[in-house]
């Protein structure tokens, strides 16, 4: 049987490629979002537009959701022993400050994205919003998705400076999120891929 550090039933090995296809499709969305979304300033957006009207919405929602996937991984705190957290690799939790402010956008996608909900309505926010209910507004995401994606990569910055034995696989995934982030251009490593090339590699490692 294998030992369990997290929630994860699964071989670290299988759940890890999921990890790497989350952060892929957010660097993936989140450059797509910054080339045409609300603020981007190039031709890009404007011949994006033309070609696929409201492509920027496109951008966006599927940068929310694989944040909010990657929110609950880095939050470490589900109570379902089926979900993949970051524990699960040996890597203690991200400090309170940087939690919390995950928690303010996780709340925000859930409710106004992922769930139909009386909560989206913004009167019943305001006679209902008491504590942490009040994390349930919306967020402004022409103006806060880019600073949420930066929270995102300082806690797999996080998970890819500790000094246990997945800080390699964490740090190759943190240069190329990052990388590609920042450069639709960037070609993803092959070995962060398929799901055979990734359980291949991290043999190669000796996990």
């Amino acid at each position: 049987m294998l030992e369990q550090t997290g929630m994860t039933t699964l071989d670290p090995k299988r759940a890890f490629f999921h990890v790497i296809d989350d952060h892929r499709w957010l660097a993936v969305s989140g450059c797509a979002w910054n080339l045409v979304g609300a603020n981007a300033v190039n031709g890009i957006k404007s011949e994006a537009r033309g070609l696929l009207p409201n492509v920027d919405v496109l951008a966006r929602d599927c940068l929310l959701m694989h944040a909010r996937s990657l929110i609950k991984f880095y939050k470490d705190s589900s109570r379902r022993d089926t979900d993949i957290i970051l524990s699960d690799f040996g890597v203690p939790p991200v400090g309170a400050l940087l939690s919390d402010k995950l928690e303010n956008f996780e709340y925000s996608i859930e409710v106004h994205l992922l769930h139909l909900t009386d909560w989206r309505d913004s009167d019943y926010r305001r006679l209902n919003a008491v504590g942490r209910d009040a994390k349930r507004d919306r967020a402004d995401w022409d103006r806060d998705a880019t600073l949420m994606v930066r929270l995102i990569f300082e806690a797999l910055n996080h998970a890819a400076n500790h000094t246990g034995k997945w800080r390699q696989p964490f740090k190759e995934l943190y240069d190329s999120s990052t990388a590609r982030y920042g450069d639709k251009s960037f070609a993803w490593p092959a070995h962060l891929c398929e799901k055979s090339d990734v359980e291949n590699y991290l043999r190669s490692l000796g996990l």
